[in-house]
């Protein structure tokens, strides 16, 4: 099997530091373990199928409709929920990105076009994206903040997309799982624009910020319930399990989780970005709880003799190899990362970056 992902801990036969999964480091909640717990005992009933309880929780988080809500085995199933709803002929995705949309489209034998990024530009999206949104295509997906750069999207350009795609019938996927972890995320989200466009979806996830990719959480939001709809029709009833259910329920309780972790985040982000200049490593200026950069040696095979764990990024479509991602860990974990770097490259002498890292 072909990887694709970070987080496989599994074949590697030993106990690793795992950079490669962008798991919240403060770990699951004391709320969340609770609820798990007690939860225990209602393994004998089958799940509610419609979440119904989540989805109450859900709506008064987001101050959004319940009907507008769906809910999943990870925001990565409602992925092919979608894409089985809309049955794409020809989708645009921008790159690089997170490959589920296109393995999603691959699976109904879609056609793709890719908006590719450009290191130079620090992977950014710029308003000239409209210009590849045309009656051609049938589906737009946009991941913000992106995976694997953490870049996020303008607001602005984000109306003007969806704004495009309604003029020509298509339906926009806006990823924000991993908005949580941003500071000032109202600047960015798609959230308000829901109640006037009918023709987009935001994927949110519980996994990454609330540390629970085990038990597999995820919700979408849209305000046209004939798709929503499709996209029950075209899965199998029981994929959200009680256990999910109760912990998605229990996450919601402690209100100061989020703002705690996007201020932890933040500062260990801020450390690990000035080891990188004090190296001159080259890397991406990101906004979310992972960072991307390049280095010229095979990375990701010297640092697992010290026990760590990063992403290689050669198999995402427009980056290639000497690309990696790290996720933000805690800062003991951090400085380990940085010190086996450090004694890899010997005196820290890594090719110089003459841009600015913006």
């Amino acid at each position: 099997m072909t990887k694709i992902h970070g987080g496989d801990i599994y074949s590697l036969g030993k106990k690793v530091i795992d950079f490669s999964s962008n798991i919240n480091p403060l770990g699951i909640n004391d709320e969340i373990i609770s609820a798990l717990k007690k939860g225990i005992y209602n393994i004998k009933f089958y799940p509610d199928v419609e979440c119904g309880e989540l989805r109450n929780v859900i709506s008064q988080k987001e101050s959004i409709d319940k009907k507008y809500i769906i809910c999943g085995n990870g925001a990565a199933e409602l992925i092919y929920n979608i894409v089985l709803a809309i049955m794409p002929k020809k989708a645009l995705f921008t790159a690089p990105s997170f490959f589920e949309y296109e393995r999603a489209v691959n699976i109904i034998q879609g056609e793709k076009k890719y908006y590719f990024l450009k290191y130079e530009n620090d992977f950014d999206i710029f308003e000239n994206i409209l210009d590849y949104i045309d009656n051609s295509i049938d589906m737009v997906f946009i991941c913000n903040p992106n995976n694997p750069t953490g870049r996020c999207v303008k607001k602005e350009i984000i109306l003007k997309v969806i704004e495009k795609c309604e003029k020509n019938s298509i339906f926009a996927v806006i990823d924000e799982c991993f908005m949580d972890f941003v500071d000032n995320r109202e600047k960015y989200s798609a959230l308000e624009y829901l109640d006037e466009y009918r023709n987009f979806m935001i994927l949110k996830s519980f996994t990454k910020v609330y540390a629970i990719p085990g038990l597999r959480l995820g919700y979408a939001l849209c305000s046209d319930c004939d798709i929503i709809e499709k996209m029950y029709l075209s899965r199998q009833p029981w994929s959200v399990s009680s256990f999910a259910q109760k912990a998605g329920i229990a996450a919601f309780e402690n209100r100061d989780f989020v703002k705690k972790t996007v201020d932890f985040i933040s500062n260990e982000r801020e450390y690990i970005i000035k080891q990188f200049e004090r190296l001159k490593i080259k890397y991406i200026n990101s906004k979310a709880n992972y960072i991307l950069f390049k280095s010229e040696i095979n990375l990701d095979e010297k640092l697992l003799k010290y026990g760590i764990l990063i992403r290689n990024c050669d198999n995402y479509i427009g980056l290639g190899k000497g690309y990696y991602r790290i996720a933000v860990k805690r800062h003991n974990e951090n400085k380990l990362l940085i010190k086996a770097i450090e004694e890899v490259y010997g005196s820290g002498n890594v090719d110089y970056d003459t841009r600015n890292n913006v």
